[in-house]
């Protein structure tokens, strides 16, 4: 039995040809009362099966078509979806740095971060705000948060930023509450404190701000928060850990203020005097 199955396999078209031809003979030459049971019996059988299993294949191509269009549209959607996302959290952070313009009488120039030093810890990066915006060297950059660095060299369109997490960059912080000054210390760009003389009355909780001293820096611009109070070996020393207000992994837009560099000034002051002549 094996061996016809197998057989009809092999020669199917060949089957299917002697399979139609006897239906048609029989179709032909039968009466027309055999002839009708003929055609229903092929209709029930054969057509209508294939019909079905026709209609099945274009109707799941139909619906995995349907499914790449509508899994495309969602993509689409989702794109848009973020894009408006990312609006809206521009938008606000704009609208905050509009706030912080209008609120104080310094005069600013808004900048966006356009590149960053390649560094795990980034201690650089790019503004797009140059020369022509009147940029110079040393002008202090701070976000609404508090200060972000200083401008270290200068182009016609773009601005190198030093960051305050450089641990080249050394700023003066006071205390707000005690007024004690010292100076902001980093070793690896993540952690910063500052060492104080031991008598100095500094706590966990209280504001660090910028002393205005070094020529670069406004007085009074937010710098951390100092978490931590610890002793050091030397007695006469101890080590305050500062969080800083601004978060320099995330920063997106900033301000550059527009003052001269205080020691400028004097330098031009002093370039400027007349010195009188000894007596003959």
């Amino acid at each position: 039995m094996r061996w016809i199955i197998d057989l009809v396999i092999q020669y199917r078209l060949l089957v299917s040809m002697i399979v139609a031809c006897t239906a048609s003979f029989l179709m032909i030459f039968s009466p027309p009362r055999q002839q009708a049971q003929t055609e229903r019996l092929l209709a029930t059988s054969i057509f209508y099966p294939v019909q079905i299993t026709v209609d099945q294949v274009i109707r799941a191509k139909n619906i995995y078509a349907e499914n790449e269009r509508l899994k495309s549209d969602v993509a689409l959607l989702n794109s848009q979806v973020a894009q408006l996302r990312e609006e809206a959290a521009e938008n606000t952070r704009l609208r905050d740095m509009l706030g912080f313009e209008q609120s104080t009488p310094l005069i600013l120039i808004p900048a966006r971060v356009v590149a960053r030093d390649p560094s795990p810890i980034f201690k650089s990066v790019v503004i797009d705000a140059g020369k022509n915006k009147g940029v110079v060297p040393y002008m202090p950059v701070a976000s609404r948060q508090g200060v972000v660095g200083k401008v270290v060299q200068v182009m016609p369109d773009l601005s190198l930023v030093q960051l305050i997490r450089d641990p080249l960059n050394h700023v003066s912080i006071m205390v707000r509450r005690s007024r004690t000054v010292s100076i902001l210390e980093t070793e690896n760009g993540v952690d910063f404190f500052t060492h104080l003389r031991v008598h100095e009355d500094v706590l966990p909780g209280d504001t660090v701000i910028t002393t205005g001293l070094g020529g670069i820096y406004p007085r009074g611009f937010l710098v951390g928060i100092i978490n931590k109070v610890s002793f050091e070996r030397d007695p006469l020393f101890k080590r305050a850990g500062i969080k800083l207000c601004v978060d320099i992994d995330h920063i997106e837009e900033l301000f550059v203020i527009k003052l001269q560099p205080q020691w400028s000034a004097f330098k031009q002051q002093l370039d400027t005097l007349t010195l009188g002549k000894p007596k003959s």
